[in-house]
């Protein structure tokens, strides 16, 4: 169980503000700054508020942390029902304890109904990671598209500051005496993401993002509207 993103995204939250350290197996590493994964940007923002989500609508947030984008919408949208996955522990219970009912917070997709119709999934903070190598992600991403409603969006954080394409480097990320990884964390250009989008029938809108680094975007499918 991943515990060194966690420990120092909690640390945080309970005292001082952290950093971790993100590596890239057989290159460089960068220390990040833990308040960027504890609060949301501005154009994050203005990204969720100005979405059409029904007032009784449901959100999937995949790679959810510490749900601080969940909590977002649910500041313009008390009643949405709320499905956070994310694999810590330690950052579902923090969920589980601090994001109000209707909410559901598991491991995997795997613990999701699977009959269930939602309005929006999001996977921010450079989310397409979680999805992997390029064939886990395109498969994943044809199981989320799948349970949008008709009116349904996707909205997914990434970019390609490796190349063209998509490629999914290994990481490991270290705070104190934790280390998780290596794992491979996905990264997309425009381009691949709109083409598989496409090919899911959604038509997509490229929206900019302010993450560290400054090649990060969001891609927003719209489920229907090919």
């Amino acid at each position: 169980m991943p515990t060194a993103f966690g420990r120092a995204m909690l640390d945080s939250i309970h005292g001082n503000l952290r950093q971790f350290r993100m590596t890239m197996q057989g290159g460089h590493g960068i220390n990040l700054n833990c308040r960027e994964y504890l609060t949301t940007r501005t154009e994050e923002n203005q990204l969720l508020d100005g979405l059409n989500l029904p007032e009784h609508g449901t959100v999937l947030d995949m790679g959810c942390g510490v749900g601080r984008h969940l909590v977002r919408v649910r500041r313009n949208r008390p009643n949405v029902r709320c499905y956070g996955i994310e694999i810590c522990e330690l950052m579902l219970d923090h969920c589980r304890n601090t994001i109000r009912t209707p909410s559901t917070f598991v491991n995997s997709l795997e613990e999701i109904p699977n009959h269930i119709q939602v309005d929006l999934i999001m996977l921010m903070g450079n989310g397409l990671g979680v999805l992997g190598q390029e064939q886990d992600a395109r498969v994943h991403l044809g199981t989320l598209v799948n349970l949008l409603s008709k009116t349904g969006q996707i909205i997914i954080e990434t970019g390609n500051p490796f190349g063209h394409g998509y490629v999914a480097p290994n990481f490991t990320v270290e705070y104190t005496e934790y280390q998780d990884g290596p794992f491979p964390w996905g990264h997309s250009d425009r381009k691949w993401i709109t083409q598989t989008l496409q090919n899911l029938d959604c038509s997509v809108t490229i929206h900019p993002s302010q993450a560290p680094g400054g090649m990060f975007f969001f891609a927003v499918g719209h489920k229907g509207n090919k």
